[in-house]
């Protein structure tokens, strides 16, 4: 597929930022509800990869540019400032506490047990690493880039419907209590947001009712709070975290190019 003069004009930049190409290619091995992935180039691969699902060939143009954002964010931080986000082992330790105390999962086999509170903790941490940050990278594409607007609207419209999910009641019967409150109200910022942004109220009604709104509005609070700028990228996703519950989970290492 040929990228828009838009995206063209935006990898240039990236490539001026970070002084490497970047490589855009269709990957129909991306597993839903994933639809593009971004490799920053390190440890001697000499480019940046930009993968999308060939399904998603409409919103190629957003999602190409969305991935790229996040290297130029990490790229405009002086090297000292830049770090990885990992998780310390008491992560897995505790999902597999609440693995065990929930009634629906305290029978399953262990192995079983243990693969549900991985699916927990890095569902937790994906979503903390990528919501809040993802925000700030939305609303400046938005308003720099308006001919991305259709495309932005589509996948925005795709990740509440997956989000939704969650209020479904046989899948929340499934999840611990603790994790369904963090989740419910990460959806519930992102949620708030596009429902405003989009002029759709109804977005954020399902989340008033069962109660998780008002996390999500301290979230949203806590955003505020901040510039959006790189510098404060890791401190908006501890501050998520702390909020959530699960701060301490959260692992800072230098970045190692």
């Amino acid at each position: 597929m040929s990228l828009s003069s838009t995206t063209q004009g935006f990898l240039k930049e990236v490539e001026s930022s970070t002084g490497l190409r970047v490589v855009v290619e269709e990957d129909p091995r991306l597993q839903a509800p994933l639809l593009a992935k971004v490799q920053v180039a390190r440890r001697g691969i000499p480019f940046h990869r930009v993968a999308y699902h060939p399904s998603a060939q409409g919103m190629a143009d957003y999602l190409v540019c969305y991935q790229c954002a996040f290297v130029i964010r990490l790229h405009n931080l002086p090297a000292a400032e830049r770090f990885d986000l990992t998780d310390n082992p008491v992560a897995q330790e505790e999902c597999l506490a609440w693995a065990k105390a929930h009634p629906v999962s305290a029978s399953l086999p262990t192995d079983r047990q243990a693969g549900f509170a991985e699916f927990l903790r890095s569902s937790l941490m994906s979503m903390v690493r990528s919501v809040p940050v993802g925000l700030w990278v939305d609303l400046d594409l938005r308003s720099r880039f308006p001919e991305l607007k259709m495309a932005q609207e589509q996948a925005i419209r795709r990740q509440i419907d997956i989000q939704a999910q969650i209020l479904n009641p046989t899948v929340r019967q499934n999840i611990p209590a603790p994790a369904l409150r963090a989740n419910a109200a990460l959806n519930a910022a992102f949620a708030k947001v596009w429902a405003r942004e989009l002029n759709e109220p109804g977005w954020s009604l399902p989340y008033l009712v069962d109660g998780s709104a008002t996390a999500g509005d301290a979230l949203l609070e806590l955003q505020e709070s901040l510039l959006p700028i790189p510098s404060n990228d890791r401190r908006l996703i501890q501050a998520w975290a702390d909020h959530l519950g699960f701060g301490h989970w959260l692992r800072w290492t230098p970045y190692s190019p």
